[in-house]
């Protein structure tokens, strides 16, 4: 079975290899069999070290370019790519070069140049794998999906849970059981392994009334050779179902589902593992979820599995539960075990939904009688999207995309809501996550909560600005919702929309200590290394203070670097797109943007600062899709006007203070100031 990146998985860390203590050929041959081993993680690092040695080889590049996309290190692949694809020679060794760097744009969040590069590959490569050009046409309609989905605004207001919960690794898999929130992760070590590269291990932990994280002490294996993850209780809380799972190697398990009681008096009775048809030998079963399903009038188990029968790859699955054992009044008596289990029936799989790539987590909703899950062979933003399906008739209806909030060109993962559903929680390694590798934004997930924003009424959009949506997020109802309605959809976006947008850099960014008011670098350059210094923000805001204020301190960051500035350079990405629809559409437009700067230095120093900032934008728009805004703004018909900068316009209690870089820097308040408006978009005759 092929892992994806969060069910829960072996990470190898990294590290600094003394390239001098070998020869260059044989660290090359430690990557290769690294890779082959699915150790990506080593082998991006084996390859990175011989790399500053050899940088001339391309073929190398090709390897690190492989290792680094597949690592979740989309820069660095990019990178690697388009050095591969400089070459003739290269090129024709490696054709698929277009289509990976197609890959990693998506990855990215760039899906015009993405699409573009799936059909730059269809047109050059016309003898390609059969599979691939296939994969090509179908990428291409995925990318001009998500252009529709993130130009609509976002529906919910989320936010990283503070260190209390998270880590450097992997968390996932969050379910709510009253007011303690159980979890999964793979922070911990492997005690058998020796030395200072020990593997990790997932486990279960729990946090009760938004406390710290910790391990349940009880009613889980304790084991050193698998990985304990997954909880899903049945609705009288006394059944809990999880997963317990067997490296198979770097990066692949092989799970199966158990189960232990709570019985009455409150104690965990030892787990068993279910029988077949549940679990089957050779294959996975994992991510369960239980929920109260109106047509098998009774509790279902949802799962995921690789099993036969499936359309590829993780599947999902359902199996009704025996009422007559899963429920309170069949419990064991105090001190006995759990003597027997009952036939299962054989699951079904949920063909309306499944895909042939992987479709996993699912959370069946039961006040709704929605299940949600999420995909990666669905149209979305890329990696993995958390879909929901209503309905009708017994059968789910076309799953439909949660859009932006729910989902980024990241993975997005396991999503649970409250009983209300109007908050939860989901898995994600988007911005905001704890990195091990704060440069290359490699690993891991951490848990997120969110809550539902109030939904606006749908407009009747403008013919010539309208860029059809389809199938975003619906208005969740504040009572039981009946299957047969249909979903409320927000209001299509328009290029009116974008008024206002915020676009944030960092301290004296870009081209730090001069006075000039050009600079050669993109938005997106300049951003990106912005995010990268998040850790850096969180730490030097919250240096000094202890325990909750600590805490709030680095939620209060981690917000404003999630819902601000990677929320903004995401609009501006959909902006353009939909600047771009309307300029081929023979619109001709005006972007008016304004600089902002905090008061940290002299008003003409600023003022040039201002410049650069939006120099930066400018640079952005010409570069875009790989230049296709660039013909329209050198002939005119795409026009960007800077606006007066004028007097600072920083709030009075924004310090200016050089020697107070907590507040003059780092502080969100400081951090907002510092920023390029889209002031508005204009239609001109």
């Amino acid at each position: 079975m092929r892992q994806f990146p969060l069910i829960i998985l072996l990470f190898a860390f990294i590290q600094i290899h003394p390239v001098f203590s070998q020869s260059l050929r044989s660290y090359e041959r430690a990557g290769d069999v690294a890779f082959e081993k699915k150790d990506y993680g080593a082998a991006f690092q084996y390859y990175s070290d011989v790399l500053k040695r050899k940088e001339d080889d391309l073929s190398l590049w090709w390897k690190y370019g492989e290792c680094a996309r597949l690592f979740n290190a989309f820069p660095e692949a990019e990178q690697s790519y388009k050095r591969v694809s400089s070459s003739q020679k290269h090129k024709k060794k490696h054709p698929l070069v277009d289509y990976r760097i197609a890959e990693v744009k998506k990855g990215l969040g760039d899906y015009s140049a993405a699409a573009n590069y799936f059909e730059k590959f269809l047109t050059e490569q016309p003898k390609a794998d059969p599979t691939y050009y296939e994969k090509a046409r179908m990428e291409i309609i995925h990318c001009r999906a998500a252009q529709e989905i993130s130009a609509a605004p976002p529906t919910i207001e989320i936010k990283a849970l503070g260190k209390e919960i998270n880590s450097p690794w992997y968390e996932f898999a969050p379910s709510i059981v009253g007011d303690t929130l159980f979890y999964s992760s793979n922070r911990f070590d492997k005690k058998s392994d020796k030395g200072n590269q020990k593997r990790k291990l997932s486990k279960v932990m729990i946090a009760s009334k938004s406390g710290r994280g910790r391990e349940p002490g009880r009613g889980f294996p304790t084991t050193d050779t698998a990985h304990i993850a997954h909880t899903a209780f049945s609705p009288d809380g006394h059944y809990v179902f999880f997963t317990m799972c067997k490296d198979i190697n770097s990066n692949d398990k092989r799970c199966e589902l158990w189960l232990t009681v709570i019985d009455r008096r409150r104690r965990w009775l030892p787990p068993v593992k279910l029988p077949a048809p549940i679990n089957i030998p050779g294959y996975t079963s994992t991510q369960p979820n239980i929920g109260f399903d109106n047509d098998a009038q009774g509790p279902v188990l949802w799962f995921a599995s690789d099993r036969p029968g499936g359309k590829g790859k993780l599947d999902l699955w359902k199996v009704p539960l025996d009422t007559n054992f899963f429920c309170e009044c069949n419990l064991p008596l105090p001190g006995k075990k759990i003597n027997y289990l009952p036939d299962f029936e054989q699951p079904e799989n949920l063909s309306t939904i499944n895909t042939t790539e992987n479709d996993a987590t699912p959370f069946y909703y039961a006040p709704e009688q929605k299940l949600y899950f999420s995909s990666e062979g669905l149209p979305g933003l890329g990696g993995y999207d958390i879909f929901y399906a209503d309905k009708d008739n017994g059968q789910f209806r076309e799953p439909v995309n949660a859009g932006t909030g729910y989902n980024t060109s990241y993975n997005d993962l396991y999503l649970v809501l409250n009983k209300t559903g109007e908050s939860g929680y989901l898995s994600s390694n988007r911005t905001g996550s704890l990195y091990l590798d704060e440069k290359n934004k490699v690993c891991c997930n951490d848990l997120f909560s969110f809550k539902k924003l109030p939904q606006k009424a749908p407009e009747t959009p403008k013919p010539s600005d309208s860029t059809q949506v389809v199938n975003i997020v619906p208005k969740t109802p504040e009572t039981v919702a009946v299957p047969e309605v249909k979903p409320i959809e927000p209001p299509t976006p328009l290029i009116e929309d974008f008024a206002g947008l915020p676009l944030y850099f960092d301290n004296d960014e870009p081209d730090k200590r001069t006075r000039k008011t050009n600079t050669l670098q993109t938005y997106d350059e300049t951003v990106r290394n912005y995010l990268a210094r998040q850790r850096e923000y969180r730490d030097r805001f919250a240096a000094g203070l202890k325990d909750v204020q600590a805490d709030e301190a680095e939620k209060k960051l981690d917000e404003f670097f999630e819902n601000e500035v990677r929320l903004g350079a995401d609009r501006l990405n959909a902006l353009c797109d939909l600047l771009l629809t309307q300029l081929q559409n023979n619109s001709k437009l005006e972007v008016q943007i304004k600089g902002f700067t905090s008061p940290r230095a002299e008003p003409d120093y600023n003022q040039n600062l201002a410049k650069r900032r939006i120099s930066s934008v400018r640079n952005h728009f010409e570069s875009f899709a790989d230049g296709a805004l660039k013909p329209y703004m050198t002939s005119g018909q795409l026009k960007v006007v800077e606006l007066s900068f004028g007097e600072t316009t920083a709030k009075a209690k924004v310090s200016d203070a050089l020697s107070d870089e907590r507040n003059s820097i780092y502080n969100p308040d400081a951090a907002r100031e510092r920023r390029v408006e889209i002031v508005k978009v204009l239609h001109k005759e």
